[in-house]
């Protein structure tokens, strides 16, 4: 289920609209954008190539940025050939981030497969969240911190292996901090990630995800409110 959210400049009338996507590109190397639904997900999971797809705004710029995280099930399709297919699906500028380095195991350097994706939050309450994707935790300023799990396995080790991607850490926790909570809800081998600012690859300034209360990339002037929120299956 995705979430799309529209979002108007009350000031000088401007519209945007944000959509949870994701993305993967197919045996016939075709790239495909697209809500992520039930459907898209299942599709995407069979993919030689998967991953996250988000846009991003550089006030600099004053254009939007796209970025593709890939994740690859398959070696068949070589890192430069995914790099030039993604350069050349637009004329956007993008940022492009592989994540094998996470899915190899700590400890005997096998490939891991991917058998869970989640997302997480401690709340304002310090009670700590898994659900089935991130908009079940979308959000919000009362959160102590939250972001994406997932889950792999090495069968060489018969150990799990956690991947913790922390995207909002409004606490302002330490690392060991972060890793104390997580410690206390996972087992075995635990990988934490800190997911850093993108700078855009343009001007090398910082972007920015845009949502409800984000400068209007229009007039510059007001905070953009949301208007409507529709849920899609």
């Amino acid at each position: 289920m995705a979430r799309q959210v529209d979002y108007e400049c009350m000031n000088c009338g401007y519209e945007l609209s944000s959509v949870d996507e994701i993305f993967w590109i197919d045996d016939g190397l075709d790239i495909h954008i697209e809500p992520l639904l039930m459907t898209t997900s299942a599709i995407s999971s069979e993919a030689p190539v998967k991953g996250y797809f988000t846009r991003y705004y550089c006030y600099d710029c004053r254009k939007f940025i796209s970025k593709f995280v890939i994740f690859k099930n398959s070696n068949e399709i070589s890192d430069e050939n995914i790099i030039t297919l993604i350069e050349q699906y637009d004329d956007s500028a993008k940022i492009i981030q592989f994540d094998d380095v996470f899915q190899k195991c700590l400890e005997c350097g096998s490939d891991l497969a991917s058998k869970a994706d989640y997302s997480f939050v401690l709340d304002e309450n310090d009670e700590f969240h898994i659900g089935e994707s991130v908009i079940d935790f979308p959000e919000s300023e009362s959160n102590k911190f939250a972001g994406e799990y997932h889950g792999f396995f090495c069968s060489q080790c018969k150990k799990q292996i956690n991947k913790f991607v922390i995207t909002q850490n409004n606490a302002n926790f330490t690392d060991e901090e972060i890793k104390a909570v997580l410690k206390e809800h996972t087992n075995d081998l635990t990988i934490f990630i800190r997911r850093d600012y993108d700078l855009c690859p343009v001007c090398g300034e910082e972007i920015y995800y845009l949502h409800e209360n984000s400068t209007c990339p229009s007039c510059m002037e007001e905070r953009l409110t949301i208007t409507n929120i529709t849920m899609m299956d």
